[in-house]
């Protein structure tokens, strides 16, 4: 059983889970009381199989540490968490968290109710200016990790970000440092870079980790992945530059090269990130460099940075200013103290005293909290509900009476409300009548209009005198709706299209008739131009002009006679919503 000082945290690491229970001192301070790290197989970037070795490895170190049935606070790793540093104008306390859900829905590359996210102000400049840092997370995979930290038989009370928390352990250790810092956390699928400068800080994750130079080694060799991780971490080391003499074995011997070139490319990505830290954030250059991580404990990764960066590279010590429990091995403790900087800076962020509070709330712990925070007023709502219903009864006993003399007056009122709404019933039918009439005659006044409307469309699509409209003809059922001028049988026309009225429902078409001239534009492309054009009107129910052009488009002369001056076209298209003729 847990004391209620006790403080117990875990790494959701993408090559181990760590985790640690600590104590507090009357005086604040921690007290590291027990640890241990449990290792995940395969590749970290591999997801498919994350989440059963996952659940696998948190039930063995539950186990481990004995803490089912305690409270924990969690971290993801950094690499599924999208960060940005936004600057906000100054503003008033009461209105920044609306200028930042502002930026966040601007920011955020998902919608904000498919992300868990929070905010953190990092700094404020003299003329009121507030720089915040943005964090989200989308809400499946974390639930999923939650999930996978409940099976194991504990409480999750938070859930933090694995950067953020050693940037508060990094505070809380180095506490002297007063000059620009970058922490470089090695981590197995990614690098987090975490630059500190004062109480300002920036931080970046690097898809560059140790699953990089584990594969890059495997490649190499033609072994698997455990393999080739399996030698990394037993006889792996970072090669030296310059005139170094190689190491006996021809196998280290390649395969120090190996991680050599892999850490070069993490070096490039580390320079250009402090390129975009001084140019883009006006941030200075850092003068220390600290190694944390698992990746930290390669063999000679210090000297390599010394030698890329040209400053003072040193191991990051998690546990300095923390003090360890005499059941803590301090040997190992020290070998571990680079890795053990996100599991102590979850820890401060447990005891709700570190610089940067950001937390993202799984789904089911938000319904927790919530109704944890609704609980008293559930409980005074219940006591007011039982009251009131006391009151009610106790009401109802005495008003029996009065209620039963008031049932004859509704009764006979209710008899005069019948024959009123037998009234009202008729008044709506004869609404309903007109309303029927008024809809005729609005759509007549709107159908008035629709040829007007439709010859405008038409003439707007006329881009040049190539081409123009001999004849604008509706047609019903393939047969134009209207006798030509020059007929007699109009009355024939209007028999034959009430008898097909009568069987299917008709369908409307548009006949254009035209001349194009002869023209250097493609000759008959004009036209064909032209019913593209017209083809994606409103008015007309066209789809796929360019597969079945040659259906709507019906004729189109030739222009190979050198003694004529136009050509004659015909278009056909049908219309969407025709005009009731």
């Amino acid at each position: 059983m847990a004391d209620s000082n006790s403080i117990t945290v875990i790494n959701l690491g993408s090559q181990r889970v760590g985790g640690a229970v600590f104590s507090k001192t009357s005086g604040g301070d921690l007290v590291l009381k027990r640890y241990d790290f449990v290792q995940l197989d395969g590749d970290p970037s591999v997801d498919v199989s994350r989440l059963p070795q996952l659940k696998v490895a948190l039930s063995e170190l539950v186990a481990r540490l004995k803490i089912k049935g305690q409270k924990v606070f969690c971290s993801v790793p950094g690499h599924p968490v999208f960060s940005r540093f936004v600057k906000l104008p100054p503003v008033q306390g009461d209105k920044l968290a609306q200028i930042v859900e502002f930026e966040a829905r601007q920011n955020v590359p998902w919608q904000l109710d498919e992300v868990s996210w929070d905010y953190e102000v990092v700094a404020k400049s003299d003329i009121g200016e507030v720089e915040v840092i943005l964090a989200a997370m989308k809400v499946e995979p974390l639930n999923e990790m939650h999930s996978e930290v409940v099976s194991c038989g504990v409480n999750v009370s938070g859930v933090g970000v694995g950067p953020l928390a050693l940037y508060n352990a990094f505070r809380y250790s180095y506490p002297d440092v007063d000059e620009p810092a970058l922490v470089i956390d090695l981590g197995a699928r990614s690098t987090n870079l975490v630059f500190v400068e004062g109480e300002r800080f920036f931080t970046r994750n690097l898809l560059v980790g140790g699953a990089a130079v584990t594969n890059a080694i495997a490649k190499e060799f033609g072994i698997s992945f455990a393999e080739a991780e399996r030698q990394k971490c037993s006889q792996g080391f970072v090669a030296l530059g310059g005139a170094v003499e190689d190491h006996p074995d021809e196998g280290v011997n390649a395969m120090s090269k190996v991680m050599r070139n892999s850490m070069t490319r993490l070096h490039s990505e580390v320079m250009r990130t402090i390129t975009f830290y001084r140019s883009q954030q006006g941030g200075g250059a850092p003068k220390r460099v600290f190694l944390a991580g698992g990746g930290s404990a390669a063999g000679y990764i210090a000297e390599f940075f010394t030698e890329k960066l040209k400053l003072p590279v040193e191991a990051f010590n998690g546990l300095r200013g923390i003090q360890s429990d005499r059941g803590v091995n301090l040997e190992s403790a020290q070998v571990d103290a680079p890795a053990l900087g996100e599991l102590a800076g979850l820890a401060l962020q447990g005891m709700g005293s570190c610089p940067c509070e950001i937390e993202l709330v799984p789904a089911a712990l938000f319904n927790a909290r919530d109704a944890a925070r609704r609980a008293p007023a559930l409980i005074m709502s219940g006591l007011c509900v039982l009251a009131a219903l006391g009151a009610a009864i106790f009401w109802f006993r005495h008003a029996e009476a009065s209620v039963q003399q008031r049932s004859v007056q509704i009764q006979s009122e209710a008899a005069l409300l019948g024959r009123l709404a037998g009234e009202m019933r008729l008044l709506d039918a004869k609404q309903e009548e007109l309303r029927a009439r008024s809809s005729q005659l609005e759509q007549a006044v709107t159908n008035r209009s629709w040829w007007v409307r439709l010859l405008n469309e038409l003439n707007q699509q006329f881009d040049n005198d190539l081409l123009w409209l001999t004849l604008v003809e509706p047609i019903k059922d393939g047969k134009p709706v209207t006798s030509p001028l020059w007929s007699s049988s109009v009355n024939e026309g209007k028999a034959a299209q009430a008898a097909q009225a009568g069987t299917a429902a008709p369908v409307y078409e548009l006949r254009l008739v035209g001349l194009y001239r002869r023209n250097t534009e493609g000759e008959q492309k004009v036209v064909y131009d032209f019913a593209a054009k017209i083809a994606k009107l409103d008015s007309f129910g066209v789809t796929d002009f360019d597969a079945n052009r040659d259906k709507y488009v019906i004729k189109v002369d030739s222009g190979t006679e050198e003694d004529r001056y136009a050509y004659q076209f015909e278009i056909k298209l049908p219309l969407r919503k025709p005009l009731q003729f």
